[in-house]
């Protein structure tokens, strides 16, 4: 590598402007060099110092080891971060959980390889009533971790902080569901700005603007990513939504047809797990709506 030249980590994203950190810890903006490079959060890039210039160029994108991607109003890939090792879920009411979101993130997480985690957050309203409990059980039960928390009231908030050290870990879900607020309190000061529920229609307002990768005292980071309405994972075929979904995947090894699509075969072990209650209903409608959209953009007839 020549000597104006360095690798350096994407901090935060400001359109064609980025924060970045240096290996010696050194901390400051860089431009990038023309259109066809998008770095994104959590990126590893190397950069060209000039002489005179008061900000570096970003000259190209190192290898990531996993991206999280959704597809985009046009049906495109759109890298929102990279370099992850978790993706905490964040959920509350309000605004009401979405948990056909949550679905397809633990799916996005599935695909890539690292974990899922669901942070129940507002505790202190103790929304998590009947209705709730047996959804979260089912997550429990497939083996994903799920923790109750205020950050508000700082309830169980050590027990959060402790999940994530060492890790890279990105912060997602709903608008308003907390997740400044979140990490507000596991770095032990207001870094974020954090906003309230609209009062009309009890949604999140979206206050995070722009990603931004913030160290955690106790080692770590977590990546703070603007709320959402809805994710559509970038899945490309029915493959990959069937691994988004662990316990369709296991019993669907079992199934008679190699090419069983869980959907309209018969001697189908997913349909027989589906009807003994071994399956929840609600993620198998999860599933057959990621399949159904997978063949809409195939323009196959939906199931």
């Amino acid at each position: 590598m020549n000597n104006n030249h360095t690798e350096a980590q994407v901090i935060s994203t400001y359109s064609r402007r980025m924060k970045i950190r240096t290996n010696d810890g050194k901390i400051g903006f860089a431009k990038i060099l023309g259109k066809q490079l998008k770095p994104v959060c959590g990126d590893i890039v190397i950069i060209k110092k000039e002489e005179n210039e008061p900000e570096a160029i970003i000259t190209d994108i190192l290898p990531r080891k996993n991206s999280l991607s959704r597809k985009n109003k046009y049906k495109n890939k759109e890298v929102l971060a990279s370099n992850l090792s978790d993706i905490a879920i964040i959920v509350s009411n309000p605004p009401s959980p979405d948990w056909h979101i949550v679905d397809r993130y633990i799916g996005a997480a599935e695909n890539m390889g690292i974990n899922a985690f669901i942070i129940c957050n507002k505790d202190d309203l103790q929304w998590v009533d009947k209705e709730n409990t047996p959804i979260l059980n089912t997550y429990r039960n497939i083996g994903y971790n799920v923790m109750k928390c205020s950050a508000k009231i700082k309830k169980n908030m050590e027990d959060i902080s402790k999940y994530f050290e060492g890790k890279t870990s990105i912060f997602v879900g709903q608008s308003g569901v907390g997740k400044s607020t979140i990490i507000n309190s596991l770095i032990g000061f207001n870094e974020l700005k954090t906003q309230d529920i609209s009062s009309s229609n009890s949604e999140g307002k979206h206050t995070t603007v722009n990603s931004s990768l913030i160290d955690l005292p106790n080692g770590g980071y977590v990546i703070d990513s603007p709320g959402v309405r809805e994710f559509l994972p970038n899945l490309n075929n029915e493959r990959e939504v069937l691994k988004s979904f662990i316990e369709i995947h296991d019993y669907g090894a079992k199934c008679k047809f190699n090419d069983c699509t869980h959907i309209k075969e018969d001697n189908c072990a997913v349909k027989t797990a589906l009807s003994e209650n071994k399956i929840s209903q609600r993620r198998y409608d999860s599933y057959k709506r990621l399949i159904n959209n997978i063949r809409s953009s195939k323009d196959q007839k939906r199931y």
